[in-house]
């Protein structure tokens, strides 16, 4: 049975993106050039990807795997290692296995309720007649997506930016897009 209020929340975050999917859609209909979808969990596919062993690790620390190894779908924006790692002393301390729940609370600001692709956010945008789109995170956040040129970018309330940085990773039940940035302020290590 799922839970009334993550439904309404999922409902809320996906209203910009009318015609997106609760599932994986059908990659070779859609011709968006996105992965294969893998018929596999996406907590396995984000632990097996090259680039996302710092996020893989921190899913598992904080229990967060168990949302992308059920049949609900989520997406993740991916910070890859290099975002953890631009961070400095802060990564690490975040890192650390006493520091689980400051990690989660970063983590859940990159989780969006809901099946989401990069094409489903350039339809949206198109829609929007190139305005910024607007997502709800798991905690609550806004996200905002915008084209820059080339680059799709992300905005997160605090004003911390991102740029998709990679393929994204489709599963059977969700999509990681990997980011080149850690889309929440984080306190200073010291």
């Amino acid at each position: 049975m799922r839970n009334p209020l993550i439904a309404a929340i999922a409902a809320l975050a996906l209203a910009p993106l009318a015609g997106c999917g609760d599932k994986a859609p059908d990659r070779d209909k859609a011709g968006t050039g996105s992965a294969k979808v893998s018929s596999g969990t996406l907590a396995a596919e984000i632990g097996s990807a090259a680039g996302m062993s710092t996020v893989a690790t921190a899913l598992k620390g904080t229990g967060l795997a168990g949302i992308f190894d059920g049949s609900a779908p989520y997406t993740l924006l991916a910070p890859d290692d290099d975002a953890f790692g631009a961070l400095g002393e802060t990564g690490a301390m975040l890192k650390a296995p006493e520091n689980g729940a400051a990690m989660a609370e970063v983590l859940k600001s990159h989780i969006l309720p809901g099946y989401v692709t990069v094409a489903d956010i350039d339809g949206a945008i198109k829609r929007a007649e190139g305005k910024p789109v607007k997502m709800t995170t798991m905690d609550g956040a806004e996200l905002s997506f915008a084209r820059n040129g080339e680059d799709l970018t992300v905005t997160a309330a605090d004003g911390s930016t991102a740029k998709v940085d990679g393929k994204e990773l489709a599963a059977s039940n969700g999509v990681a897009i990997p980011v080149d940035a850690v889309l929440k302020k984080v306190p200073s290590a010291g």
